[in-house]
């Protein structure tokens, strides 16, 4: 718990950061749009190749291979879920696929890891780390073409970014046992640990373009929240339990689930055209609600 809540004040620090800035007029709309496409470059790949890069050897290929497997199993499931939720609650056609962004990617990667590891151990935070590779390969392909919309032509194009180039190579280099020289560790890990403040300031910026009581009043997001924060990690548990023997595994993959909507939803609308204040109030409200949720669902499944 103690853990929780120092992650959840440093976010919303950060979140406050980029508003305060935003108001005050030292990151306008146009300088924050640069801010994301130097996030979504050098630090968005950092931050992956810094876990392969820095991963524990310990473990043999083929529990490597079998948590990563049950990380797609995972994001097929929550995939599922986000194709669902949207239609059951009527969510308008242009908003779907944002929806669905924001139901398929969590907080895994700056919320869940360190929480895995805090309450689970350092193992269940290796299975995280490793999880992150399909969540990376799947974020950068369907969803970017969930964000596209119904109408616009597929293009394979847009995909090829450097963001997924880094998850497919970091996803190789976790059976490469290369001895790294410490200043690459080094280098990949300093530009990695910018990506936390650097994406909660440019959701705190696009935040600061709206009033904050209308955050608050989006009656919509109240009731999605608990498909995202409750329906999710206990739907994961649920069907993952019949196949997963390993109980920190199990344990690794609901807690990950219950994370709250990942800053990558605001980040891939601001590039590709997706409803950014939508999925800056979804990210901010779910963040403040998941303190409540996630040891709710600690208690109940874990």
């Amino acid at each position: 718990m103690p853990l929780l809540i120092n992650l959840m004040l440093t976010m919303l620090v950060m979140l406050l950061v980029g508003y305060l800035l935003a108001r005050l007029g030292v990151i306008d709309a146009k300088a924050n749009a640069s801010l994301n496409r130097f996030a979504m470059t050098a630090p968005q790949c950092a931050t992956v190749l810094a876990r392969a890069i820095n991963m524990d050897r310990g473990m043999t290929v083929g529990t490597v291979l079998g948590v990563m497997g049950a990380g797609l199993a995972m994001y097929l499931l929550l995939i599922a879920l986000g194709l669902l939720v949207p239609r059951i609650l009527g969510v308008p056609r242009g908003d779907r696929g944002l929806y669905s962004v924001l139901t398929i990617f969590g907080n895994t990667g700056y919320m869940g890891l360190p929480l895995a590891t805090a309450i689970l151990g350092n193992t269940a935070g290796f299975y995280a780390a490793l999880v992150t590779v399909p969540c990376n390969l799947f974020a950068f392909t369907l969803g970017i073409r969930l964000l596209g919309g119904p109408d616009e032509k597929f293009d394979w194009r847009k995909m090829l970014n450097p963001a997924l180039v880094s998850s497919v190579l970091a996803a190789v280099l976790v059976f490469i046992p290369i001895p790294w020289p410490r200043f690459v560790k080094d280098a990949t890990t300093y530009f990695g640990d910018m990506i936390l403040p650097l994406s909660m300031t440019i959701v705190g910026a696009s935040l600061g373009s709206q009033r904050l009581r209308d955050v608050f009043a989006d009656w919509k997001l109240y009731i999605y929240s608990p498909a995202k924060l409750l329906v999710a990690p206990v739907l994961l548990w649920a069907v993952m339990r019949l196949f997963i023997s390993d109980g920190t595994l199990l344990a690794t993959l609901t807690l990950l689930g219950a994370t709250p909507c990942g800053a990558i939803a605001v980040m891939l609308s601001l590039q590709y055209g997706g409803n950014e204040k939508l999925a800056t109030r979804a990210v901010f409200l779910t963040t403040v609600l998941s303190a409540a949720t996630i040891p709710l669902v600690c208690w109940l499944l874990l």
